[in-house]
């Protein structure tokens, strides 16, 4: 038995689940990738002339410090005073012992307000800490 194509039937593809896939998929990451905004007032980091980006900058936890010498935590900014820093900086710690800081002051802070907050660190336990600057 010998099976023949009608070669008058042509095959056509339904593009519509493709289509819906492609919007699917678009949709899902125009949700998903939110910007969210680090900071709740622009800082200017400081240049150094011997400035070192850091290999692995993800994970650490974030202390804003701006110009007035206030401090925010995190990724959300969350304005802190330097015992409420302790206090989160102590809980990190329990969580995660090796807890690393990125400490991100603006250009006018004055060093007495970076020096508290490395104070406040190591006063807790934490001493892997490193600063945000521009390498001139």
């Amino acid at each position: 038995m010998k099976l023949k194509r009608n070669e008058a039937e042509e095959v056509d593809i339904d593009m519509s689940p493709m289509i819906d896939m492609v919007f699917l998929l678009l949709i899902f990451f125009i949700v998903a990738s939110q910007i969210v905004k680090i900071d709740k007032e622009p800082i200017e980091l400081p240049s150094a002339l011997y400035a070192k980006v850091p290999e692995d900058e993800t994970g650490r936890y974030l202390i804003t410090v701006n110009r007035e010498g206030e401090m925010f935590v995190g990724p959300a900014a969350d304005r802190v005073t330097i015992d409420e820093l302790k206090e989160e900086i102590a809980a990190e710690l329990e969580q995660n012992e090796d807890l690393r800081i990125l400490i991100r002051a603006d250009r006018k802070t004055r060093a007495k307000e970076n020096e508290k907050i490395m104070e406040a660190c190591a006063e807790v336990g934490a001493n892997d800490m490193i600063f945000a600057a521009f390498e001139q």
